[in-house]
């Protein structure tokens, strides 16, 4: 009986930690092994950089109401040498996908921070489970500071507001054809000198980002990014 009692058990935490799996891994894939690229390209279609992203463990959080997956982040130029690596974390909890806004920087900015003490904080990035075209998102906002020796040499605000989602899409990239939900933001970094700009976002199920579109103030594209491999 008492064998019984701990079988039945283990097999009740076993089904919730499928359940919660399972909502957490709509719009990311969060599997220990995965491995994603993202090739960025220039408004000409010219390749720019490249980003391997390997999903190096997932553990529960101590919320029990969720997961949370350490990413490794390596990039490359275009001539694939590897300029710089480093790792980010994507939480999920409640069902609701949650990563800090310096994640979703392009890797020339990420570059810049390379072989300093980063301090980060602010309200991360979400994405719910349950999305629907016209659905208005949470804004995010990011503070970064990053300086060697104690001393400040960077310091970086990224807020992205007007997220919305747009509808849904069918996007086509070397990794393959996927139904995404598209969705619209608008960028502001302010450091020594702003710039604001909008950007279009492809998500579909299980993978995560699919594809990203940059646009400049008179709605001129200026780059995008797109998932070329993925490997389960």
């Amino acid at each position: 009986m008492k064998n019984s009692v701990v079988f039945f058990f283990l097999l009740f935490l076993g089904a919730a930690a499928l359940q919660a799996q399972s909502d957490c891994s709509l719009f990311y894939p969060f599997k220990a092994g995965v491995q994603l690229e993202y090739t960025y390209f220039d408004k000409k279609g010219k390749l720019e950089s490249k980003t391997q992203s390997t999903i190096k463990r997932i553990k529960n959080l101590p919320s029990g109401n969720g997961v949370e997956a350490v990413v490794a982040n390596i990039v490359f130029d275009k001539k694939d040498k590897e300029q710089f690596s480093g790792e980010y974390v994507v939480r999920c909890e409640g069902g609701v996908i949650k990563m800090d806004a310096s994640s979703m920087l392009n890797p020339a900015m990420q570059q810049s921070f390379s072989n300093m003490e980063v301090a980060i904080e602010g309200e991360d990035i979400t994405i719910p489970k349950d999305l629907k075209a016209g659905q208005q998102l949470p804004d995010a906002s990011t503070n970064i500071k990053a300086g060697a020796n104690g001393i400040n040499i960077v310091n970086m605000t990224v807020n992205i507001t007007g997220r919305k989602v747009v509808g849904q899409e069918t996007i086509t990239t070397p990794a393959g054809t996927f139904k995404c939900y598209k969705l619209s933001q608008t960028t502001e970094v302010k450091m020594m000198l702003g710039k604001t700009f909008s950007s279009v976002e492809y998500y579909a199920e299980g993978i995560g980002l699919v594809r990203s579109e940059t646009y400049d103030k008179k709605g001129g594209l200026e780059g995008y990014m797109e998932l070329t491999r993925i490997e389960k």
